[in-house]
């Protein structure tokens, strides 16, 4: 039985059959933006969706205490939105990340569960401390608006941006140094300035980021010298 014959590679060939060189560059290029853009775990729509949990989850606490003269923390409905949305963006990010490794294995797969590893200890430590803040007496002003909203992040962000360090992920890398300014600087401008700076800010940093990402995924690959 004859095979039918591939049209795909039928199309690159020239008339006596044989692949021109250039055609063959071109189907490796083509073939190595497809691979980046299925594999690469830097996913544009998982940081646009960030930036969505941002603008409107932070915004929607900052909008539950703006008018607050003696802080009272913020309305039980702005915190269901908030924490709502991140639910939906921590599904949307554990779909991504297992799209991302699926066939990854050795050194890869165990320096992706090292920074996973790293980054929840930095999250995990970062709330104890809040936890044993407000045990200590500190007050709701300090502990849910100040610190809540900004240092667990700047944890999870300089955990993120170490690992990205190492990589030499770049984009990644930027995000993470972005974040970690615009929360700390939001520190001092209160609870109102910790909600509100911190979503605005974080949310343009990710729009930008999933901008670069965008970009370098569209990128030619650079034919080897």
């Amino acid at each position: 039985m004859n095979a039918t014959p591939n049209t795909d590679n039928g199309r690159y060939a020239d008339d006596d059959g044989a692949l021109d060189p250039r055609t063959a560059a071109q189907m490796i290029e083509e073939t190595a933006m497809r691979a980046r853009r299925q594999f690469d775990p830097a996913s544009p729509l998982a940081a646009l969706l960030g930036a969505g949990v941002f603008l409107f989850g932070y915004g929607a606490v900052w909008l539950s205490i703006r008018d607050q003269h003696v802080y009272t923390g913020p309305a039980g409905w702005s915190v269901a939105l908030l924490y709502g949305l991140i639910a939906v963006a921590a599904i949307v990010g554990a779909v991504v990340s297992r799209r991302a490794s699926t066939g990854v294995g050795g050194r890869a797969r165990r320096q992706m569960r090292a920074a996973a590893a790293a980054t929840l200890a930095a999250g995990v430590g970062a709330w104890m401390v809040q936890g044993a803040l407000r045990y200590l007496g500190v007050s709701f002003r300090i502990v849910y608006g100040v610190y809540g909203p900004t240092v667990p992040l700047i944890a999870l962000a300089a955990a993120g941006a170490g690992y990205a360090a190492a990589r030499e992920k770049w984009p990644e890398l930027g995000l993470g140094i972005a974040v970690i300014i615009i929360a700390a600087a939001s520190t001092f401008f209160g609870p109102r300035g910790a909600w509100g700076l911190t979503g605005v800010g974080c949310a343009v940093a990710l729009v930008i980021y999933a901008a670069a990402v965008t970009a370098r995924l569209r990128r030619p690959i650079p034919a080897s010298a």
